[in-house]
């Protein structure tokens, strides 16, 4: 990440178009792709480049820096006015579009999340993307396929190409069905048949470990920051990055809160538990086990029914985040702090959307008191107002306060998971005369382009802040060298990919990635969950791998000392 996929790919595709000789021999080689009922027309010496909607005009613009004028024609394939002529797209050499959009635009099935590509049905072409035959197509970010069976993915496999190319900086980020969609879309048969994978590949055996290991050594083009080349030279030069882990204590009211929620949460969960012992879980399906599966990436999706198994699950993980949340400021337990509005919610919502709600919305209660009562203990209310200096936004204002007394040249990343947070920190640097800018999902793609020009350049903010999930991919923000994570996500892949939003090609200045973690709480057992999941992944992208590690029922215990 941060090591130029981008400019390695307009090379690529620069270099291809000055090589090209034979047209008709070009053309001959990609109708061996098409099945015999194929309704393709254009063949296309053009790359289909597919990316987040975040990162389009990126796209775009990194062509138009790099590559002379009139070059490499581009065309945007977004937006309502979209050219949706197949025969115009295909003459152009670089078509770019979306994930989001092509999930819109392509029919899938259900079961084609398990069928190789190469047999996926093509009946009710609805885009003119299908109808043409790219000379490549490029994922940007493909770790947005992880998911074999959701429509993005299943989408992507459908189109057809000569050549294809998974980009990614992250290619595992929980487990190996990460790989398998990755294979899929680049046709590695046998391997992209699923249950062939499941059964020589994925079943948790050394042979299936070493079979992983000689696909990942013959398709992987893997480059890190540490690298060398063949003469002992790094192969990209880069300044010293630190990594400088703050030790927090929560303060005596933040502890007496956090203590109340971690009571209650432990005890649902030991309810749990005593259930399950005691025959609540007669089929023994591990496999089947609600903490196994939705533990997992907080990845369910689906109502979820009050009386289901996975109700409680639904309740614990919650309620867990809640903990997490108290770590971070009191004000973003506001609205679990109604039992009306926890009860309006229900458990009738998905775990996506009620964890959503759960974050997002806030207390309405329009007659002010002065305590406010959390499961029979009562507080003073003006611990969870957000004007309040939480420990870690002491701890932060501190470190900002710091870099803008010892060089005003400096500039910092403020990331959180929580855009509830962002808008938190955000009061408090009004406060303490900070400039800043926010990127999170409410900012459009041409906005966001214009906010990282302008806090790259030495007039602009001198902080940036970021949504984890918005703001973790394809932003170059080598203007700022300190990065903050606030918080830590289960997926510690998306904290790096944020870290290199800093630490990357172009950065002149020493970079300090700063984490905080609140001693004596949930914080500290997620990091040594992070680090199993990136175990996971070194070995995988090493070759060495040789078994799945999942957050499981086991983990959930360890993080409430059960």
């Amino acid at each position: 990440m941060g090591l130029g996929k981008t400019l390695t790919m307009i090379a690529l595709i620069l270099t291809q178009k000055n090589q090209e000789k034979n047209q008709e021999k070009d053309k001959n080689t990609a109708l061996t792709w098409l099945s015999k009922d194929d309704t393709t027309e254009f063949i296309s010496h053009g790359t289909l480049i597919i990316c987040p909607a975040s990162l389009i005009h990126h796209w775009k613009k990194e062509v138009e820096k790099r590559v002379s004028s009139n070059k490499l024609r581009v065309c945007l394939y977004h937006g309502p006015s979209r050219d949706q002529r197949a025969g115009v797209l295909s003459t152009y050499d670089i078509v770019i579009t979306t994930y989001s959009l092509l999930a819109k635009e392509i029919p899938t099935k259900k079961h084609e999340g398990e069928v190789p590509a190469s047999n996926l049905s093509e009946e009710g072409i609805s885009t003119p993307l299908l109808q043409i035959v790219w000379a490549r197509i490029i994922l940007d970010e493909a770790h947005n396929i992880k998911n074999p069976r959701v429509q993005t993915s299943m989408a992507v496999c459908k189109l057809q190409a000569r050549a294809r190319w998974a980009v990614t900086g992250t290619p595992i980020q929980n487990n190996l069905l990460d790989m398998y969609s990755l294979l899929k879309f680049l046709r590695c048969s046998p391997f992209d048949d699923f249950n062939l994978w499941k059964s020589q590949v994925d079943n948790g055996s050394k042979k299936g470990g070493e079979r992983l290991s000689i696909l990942t050594k013959s398709l992987l083009l893997r480059r890190t920051k540490e690298q060398l080349d063949s003469s002992g030279k790094p192969l990209v030069i880069l300044p010293q990055r630190k990594y400088q882990l703050h030790h927090l204590k929560l303060s005596e009211d933040e502890e007496t809160v956090y203590s109340v929620l971690f009571a209650r949460s432990r005890s649902a969960l030991q309810s749990y538990l005593n259930r399950q012992e005691s025959g609540g879980n007669k089929s023994g399906r591990n496999s089947d086990d609600p903490f196994s599966r939705v533990a997992l990436e907080f990845g369910a999706s689906g109502p979820v029914a009050a009386d289901s198994p996975r109700s409680s699950t639904v309740h614990i993980l919650s309620q867990l985040l809640r903990l997490r949340q108290c770590c971070c400021h009191l004000s973003l337990l506001k609205s679990a702090l109604d039992p009306t509005e926890l009860r309006s919610q229900g458990l009738l919502l998905s775990l996506e959307e009620q964890l959503g709600a759960l974050t997002l919305s806030e207390l309405q209660n329009s007659e002010p008191s002065s305590t406010v009562c959390l499961n029979g203990e009562c507080f003073k209310a003006e611990l969870f107002e957000d004007t309040r200096e939480s420990t870690k936004i002491s701890s932060l204002l501190a470190e900002l306060e710091a870099i803008r007394r010892n060089s005003g040249s400096q500039k910092s990343v403020i990331v959180s998971q929580w855009t509830s947070m962002l808008k938190v920190v955000a009061l408090h640097l009004r406060r303490h005369r900070l400039t800043y800018a926010t990127i999170d999902g409410s900012v459009n793609p041409k906005q966001r382009m214009d906010l990282v020009e302008a806090f790259n350049n030495a007039g602009g903010p001198q902080v940036m802040l970021i949504s984890l999930l918005a703001g973790g991919v394809g932003l170059n923000l080598t203007g700022g060298n300190h990065l903050f994570l606030l918080d830590m996500h289960w997926n510690p892949s998306l904290e790096d990919q944020a870290c290199d939003r800093i630490y990357r090609v172009g950065q002149q200045k020493d970079v300090v990635i700063h984490r905080f973690v609140c001693e004596g709480t949930v914080e500290e057992k997620i990091l040594q969950l992070q680090e199993k999941k990136k175990d996971l992944a070194k070995q995988v992208l090493s070759g060495s791998g040789e078994s799945v590690t999942k957050l499981t029922l086991a983990d959930l215990k360890v993080l409430f000392g059960i």
